[in-house]
């Protein structure tokens, strides 16, 4: 009873430590929910294609001098939809990659940049954190035809001030005002990238207090099982346990 009741408490005990849950969304070329954003930057192209996958069939290919592709919108009001409120995040990250024929203007090693778009309480109006590699220590430190991820470490810069002023998503939250929200999340390339600016981004992540939400560019999403499948799945898998059941009885011995 004692080992019953400490099985019991450990598996209690197991159950508080998880971590708080995780989720990705598959994003296709079909899925509107990620898009251009109409009358934004687009001077270039943003598509989700399979020249370089990244966790599975795809990522988003960037190529040209700027576009935003991006969630929810990159000029958010107050009437704008909530991604999540800026009080419980924590982090965005995301995975980028340089191609080897690349041309930057900018700079041989110049990186996708990461925006996560704000309405701020307390102004009154849309304001920006951005990530950029120039900012984070990657020029100079940078393969062509490479993934690399950013981490909750990563620092960003708030649009329109120092972009020296770098500081990660979390230690910015408290910058901005009460009831300030999350109402675009986007990746893209900036102005002056040039017309031969080639790039890939996948898995952006943003987490929150309740867990994060990972956005996988795919160019289709994977196949779910037919319901005949699944059955002979079911099937096999019974016969599978009914064998090593078996196989067990057979092996036992009696002494007389």
């Amino acid at each position: 009873m004692m080992k019953k009741s400490l099985a019991v408490v450990a598996a209690v005990m197991t159950f508080s430590a998880l971590p708080a849950s995780a989720s990705t969304v598959v994003i296709t070329p079909a899925d509107a929910s990620w898009r251009v954003i109409p009358n934004g930057p687009t001077d270039g192209t943003a598509t989700i294609t399979n020249a370089a996958p990244r966790s599975g069939n795809g990522s988003l290919e960037l190529t040209g001098d700027r576009t935003r592709f991006a969630l929810g919108t990159i000029f958010p009001n107050a009437a704008s939809a909530h991604i999540a409120e800026l009080s419980n995040v924590s982090a965005l990250t995301f995975d980028w990659r340089i191609a080897g024929d690349a041309v930057p203007l900018l700079n041989p090693d110049y990186t996708p940049a990461l925006r996560l778009s704000i309405f701020d309480t307390t102004s009154g109006s849309r304001k920006d954190l951005v990530w950029e590699g120039a900012y984070n220590g990657t020029y100079g430190n940078t393969l062509r035809d490479t993934w690399y991820s950013t981490t909750p470490s990563s620092l960003f810069y708030l649009n329109g001030t120092s972009v020296n002023d770098g500081r990660t998503i979390a230690a910015w939250v408290s910058a901005f005002g009460a009831n300030s929200f999350v109402g675009g999340i986007s990746v893209g390339q900036g102005s002056s990238a040039g017309v031969g600016y080639h790039a890939f981004v996948d898995n952006v992540t943003l987490t929150t207090t309740s867990g994060s939400t990972t956005y996988n560019f795919e160019t289709a999403a994977a196949a779910v099982p037919e319901p005949a499948t699944w059955s002979m799945m079911i099937a096999g898998f019974g016969m599978m346990g009914a064998s090593m059941r078996y196989r067990r009885r057979s092996a036992k011995v009696t002494f007389a």
